[in-house]
């Protein structure tokens, strides 16, 4: 059994401070050696987007492992859709402007899959071969920041997705998003045609009143079906389990590197119906629970997941998106990730 440990959202006090949590939390890892490149990973949010982590909580993760002698680098990977962070001059920028800089962090921010998404180490796990971002591979320690909320292809999205598609470079992205090229249903179309100038790929056309997907093209971004306000593109439970499944294979490929040397801070705050890579945040679908932390993947996405439908009083990810997200959990679990039985401690 995992231990995951817990700070409420509800801050009566100055003693009570969520910030001064993290602080705790970090006081449980002790894998971080003198001189040790340490990567802390995180979504930085996409622009326009204001559901991301607060940079505040992010700046005390650093100052911890400098206290250690670590040397921390703030990291994320390229994107495959349209937005502005398909590359990384454009996410530097991005992350700037969302309060994630040298300046204000006090340590580099490196976008892992270099200037296009291409620099990658191919890591061998289940007999796939999964494009890992070079510069997560080459750290020696992992640190993992996710923010808890839903996901429109993974019904929600946790350390494991942030490890699986977050920390694989263009090419690991594609392998896994091959698994969720979405279907049509033409009958709610009403042809406003921005799914063809939006699509990144161009794989959406229209010939006499009718939308076609050229699935030779399609790298099941998923931007369509965020982008549709009509619901035209969806996935079956088939292709969302499937997409699942390679995302916590992906996962594995990153957590073999790291074996001991990885810890997972989970927020369940600003607990969004879509994840932070939407240029826009929508109200959260619950208020905030609080922050976990626990060195076991598997375990932190558990215990985030069932505090949010206690506190919902129902599965809310499945409401939304109609998506049965623990699948992720338990294949991670299967490929020997870690473990869902976990025992919480509040602090």
């Amino acid at each position: 059994m995992a231990d995951v440990y817990f700070k409420s959202a509800s801050t009566p006090y100055a003693k009570d401070a969520l910030h001064l949590s993290v602080e705790k939390f970090m006081k449980k890892v002790d894998f971080i050696e003198k001189e040790d490149i340490v990567a802390i990973k995180l979504h930085m949010g996409e622009l326009g987007n204001t559901g991301y982590i607060r940079p505040i909580f992010v700046r005390k993760v650093v100052d911890f492992v400098k206290t250690k002698g670590g040397k921390p680098f703030l990291t994320d990977t390229t994107t495959l859709y349209g937005g502005k962070r398909g590359n990384a001059v454009d996410y530097l920028i991005t992350a700037s402007i969302n309060g994630f800089s040298i300046s204000s962090m006090g340590c580099p921010v490196i976008i892992a899959d270099g200037l296009f998404g291409r620099e990658e180490e191919i890591l061998s796990i289940e007999g796939h071969e999964i494009g890992v971002a070079k510069a997560i591979v080459e750290a020696d320690s992992l640190i993992v920041l996710s923010h808890f909320k839903g996901h429109g292809m993974a019904g929600f999205g946790g350390a494991i997705k942030n490890l699986g598609m977050g920390c694989c470079s263009k090419n690991g992205k594609i392998w896994q998003h091959e698994a969720s090229k979405p279907l049509y249903d033409e009958a709610k179309c009403i042809l406003c045609m921005k799914c063809l100038t939006f699509c990144p790929a161009g794989a959406i056309s229209e010939d006499n009143g009718k939308i076609f997907i050229e699935y030779e093209k399609c790298t099941g971004c998923g931007a369509c079906t965020v982008l549709c306000e009509e619901g035209c593109f969806y996935l079956t439970d088939e292709i969302a389990e499937k997409f699942q499944r390679r995302v916590a294979i992906s996962a594995k490929a990153v957590l073999k590197k790291f074996l001991e040397k990885s810890y997972f801070i989970n927020f369940l705050m600003d607990i969004t119906p879509r994840c932070d890579c939407c240029s826009f945040a929508d109200k959260p679908l619950i208020n905030d629970i609080g922050i976990l932390a626990s060195t076991d993947a598997v375990a932190i996405d558990k215990a985030s997941y069932d505090l949010v439908c206690d506190v919902a009083k129902k599965d809310i990810f499945y409401e939304v998106h109609g998506i049965n997200g623990l699948v992720q959990i338990e294949e991670a679990e299967n490929l020997l990730m870690g473990e869902r039985e976990y025992e919480l401690f509040e602090i």
